[in-house]
């Protein structure tokens, strides 16, 4: 089928387009359009323009309009599961109806149902009121890019601002297929997405970051390209909310059982294939449990199944794209290099399938200042390493530019709450890793700026406060 872009009302064809690939296979899923640069102003001018009305509709009225938007993705989301396989990569059962674009839809209903714009009342004379920002710019990733983009859409739509949504170029159908299936939804306007090949010398992401008419830039993606837009919007005192990724540390306590906290850890580090941002990216394993643990992991990653998505029974998929995929090929062969590391399982390119596949791999006899532990994997390896002092564990842990999660394990639920504070990390879990919490997510350092998921972090992310007093 062909692709459109919505803009300020409109679907649009790009002035060129690109291939997107199925990464289980490599066959082409569609073609992506380009916006030029002429049509991404468009966007965001019909954005500006229907921004005064959008905001003067209120809250509940809005609020209507979200929960209709929520009716359609539901009466579609078999075929934006069956899109999402193909393009992503992941397996149906965590794209469709028990997966991602589920999970996307239950979002847009619970900031439907839960948003709240009572003011602030501070004493007789002063309330604080949330205004709108304006025109938002979302700008999201590939690895959950239904999710990721409702997620950001969801509330800003809802406290007044309206929307352009630039998807990834890896991922970019099922966002244009939203925006096609919600074109009669809104109002003119008030939502748009446009596309294109960041490659080209027209780069939409870009332009849009640094666009005189949109408020505000919420950006999902690399630390590298997040500085960029951080630079771009500083320039113009340009909000903007950054997730840039992370390298989690899981730290696991003497006391904890191999047996048990394995399928946690491997779960916690090899979901969506290891392309998780606050995925489990380095492993600290008491010495007197270590050799116990990486053979939990070796067994649990010897039981997992890889393969195409619509295959019954797959509980992984691939990486989503070749860069991807050679960046990880290339940190294991680094790994490999190393005189002291052990691959104990994987290593290599799945031999089944032309996809971008790599074996699960367990990686031991490695430290800081090997690749595989100071780079994020975003893959589906994961190197264990031995410590023998705690404090020192959470030292290493904390060694690193990124702050976006982080796990303490152990069979003492409260010493290893207590703990927990001891890590730098925007969210940290006990027994558990990337579990969705309800809470704020961001991270420190520069894992990211701002917050985003749950109503408060909505609200301080996507509105702007008004302090008004009356005499």
């Amino acid at each position: 089928m062909a692709y459109s872009f919505l803009v300020n009302g409109e679907l649009l064809s790009g002035t060129s387009s690109f291939p997107i690939l199925n990464p289980s296979t490599l066959a082409e899923v569609g073609q992506c359009p380009n916006a030029s640069q002429k049509q991404v102003d468009r966007a965001c001018d019909g954005a500006a323009a229907a921004k005064a009305g959008w905001a003067a509709l209120g809250l509940e009225k809005r609020k209507e309009y979200l929960l209709k938007a929520a009716s359609v993705l539901e009466g579609n989301v078999e075929e934006l599961g069956k899109l999402l396989v193909q393009e992503q990569g992941k397996p149906i059962s965590v794209a469709g109806k028990t997966g991602e674009v589920s999970w996307a839809i239950a979002l847009l209903k619970k900031v439907a149902g839960e948003i709240s714009l009572e003011p602030e009342v501070v004493n007789a004379t002063t309330k604080v009121y949330r205004r709108p920002c304006g025109v938002v710019c979302g700008i999201t990733p590939w690895n959950f890019p239904v999710f990721c983009s409702v997620n950001k859409w969801a509330p800003a739509l809802a406290l007044g601002n309206t929307f352009v949504h630039k998807p990834s170029p890896f991922t970019p159908l099922t966002g244009l297929k939203i925006g096609m299936l919600l074109k009669d939804v809104f109002p003119k306007g008030v939502f748009n997405v446009v596309s294109g090949d960041d490659k080209l010398p027209f780069n939409v992401g870009a332009h849009l970051s640094s666009h005189s008419k949109v408020n505000m830039v919420s950006f999902t993606g690399s630390v590298p390209t997040g500085k960029k837009i951080a630079a771009s919007c500083t320039k113009d005192m340009r909000r903007f909310i950054l997730e840039a990724g992370g390298n989690d540390a899981a730290i696991v306590l003497p006391d904890s059982d191999p047996k048990v906290v394995a399928p946690g850890l491997f779960a916690g580090a090899f979901n969506n294939s290891g392309q998780i941002c606050c995925a489990v990216k380095r492993c600290y394993v008491h010495e007197s449990i270590h050799d116990q643990v990486v053979e939990e992991l070796v067994s649990c990653a010897k039981k997992a199944k890889f393969g195409d998505g619509f295959k019954e029974g797959i509980e992984y998929g691939p990486l989503n794209n070749k860069m991807q995929f050679d960046k990880v090929m290339g940190l294991i062969s680094d790994t490999k290099s190393l005189p002291d590391a052990k691959i104990h399982c994987g290593g290599n390119k799945m031999v089944e399938g032309a996809g971008y596949f790599i074996e699960p791999t367990i990686v031991s006899g490695v430290k800081e200042g090997a690749r595989i532990v100071d780079e994020e994997q975003f893959g589906p390896v994961l190197p264990v390493i031995k410590y023998s002092d705690e404090a020192d564990a959470f030292k290493r842990a904390n060694a690193s530019d990124y702050g976006l999660g982080g796990s303490v394990w152990s069979s003492n639920v409260s010493k290893a709450t207590e703990l927990a504070a001891q890590l730098e990390a925007g969210t940290v879990w006990v027994n558990t890793h990337t579990d969705l919490t309800g809470g704020p997510f961001g991270g420190f350092k520069q894992s990211g700026m701002g917050r985003e998921m749950g109503i408060q972090a909505d609200l301080d992310s996507y509105s702007e406060k008004q302090t008004v007093f009356v005499k």
